[in-house]
């Protein structure tokens, strides 16, 4: 993880771990138990796999006692699953920022949309995040990854002192929050995005930040 990114969520039993695992024989049948479930959460949707632990468990291959000594239920192996994503993408997304092309700060809007683009067509990501099939429990952690995004956003708009020398946290948390939330809008009913939605996200944010540009 990025020193750039938060910290105080980012440990081993913050999703849906019982206890953390100390073999590599168990970490590998973990990492199976979340990739059967990833599997199955395109194949059937959530609602099937937190209803059903036996369906979990004749895919996967893995004995209920197995299961059990590591997951609750079948839900909080989908909260492990989520929160690992969160983790990945808190850090796709400051590599997609510091690593954006050319030194204008439009170019920070639209990488923040050609990223936001990019995960919403992923299976998973519409399944749990566009329907919201998310616990409270995951929905706390993803709230405070957003802040850990608008905190790498205002990192980048700052490179643009002094443009930007009076943007604030708060003003970049707004920003990401009504991304994420346009974004969940613009990928209900199209798995590609609907782009008259996602060029209306782009034209707001653009604006949004010109408005603090001091320009």
């Amino acid at each position: 993880m990025s020193p750039t990114v938060g910290t105080a969520w980012h440990h081993e039993l913050a999703g849906g771990l019982r206890k953390r695992p100390l073999q590599e024989r168990s970490r590998a049948m973990i990492q199976r138990i979340l990739d059967t479930a990833a599997e199955l959460v395109e194949e059937v949707g959530y609602e099937a796999v937190v209803g059903s632990p036996t369906l979990l468990l004749d895919k996967s291959g893995i004995s209920r006692g197995s299961f059990y000594a590591f997951f609750e239920t079948p839900e909080r192996v989908l909260d492990e699953l989520s929160y690992q994503r969160i983790q990945q993408s808190a850090v796709a997304f400051e590599e997609a920022l510091r690593s954006r092309p050319g030194d204008r700060w439009i170019e920070i809007v639209d990488a923040v949309i050609d990223f936001y683009t990019a995960e919403h067509r992923i299976p998973l990501i519409r399944e749990l995040w566009v329907r919201q099939n998310l616990t409270h429990r995951v929905r706390q952690l993803d709230h405070q990854a957003i802040d850990d995004f608008a905190a790498v956003v205002l990192a980048e708009f700052r490179r643009h002192t002094p443009l930007f020398g009076s943007l604030t946290q708060l003003q970049c948390r707004v920003a990401m929050h009504a991304v994420e939330r346009l974004f969940q809008l613009a990928f209900t009913d199209d798995p590609d995005g609907d782009p008259a939605t996602i060029a209306e996200v782009r034209r707001m944010l653009a604006d949004y930040f010109a408005g603090y540009s001091g320009e």
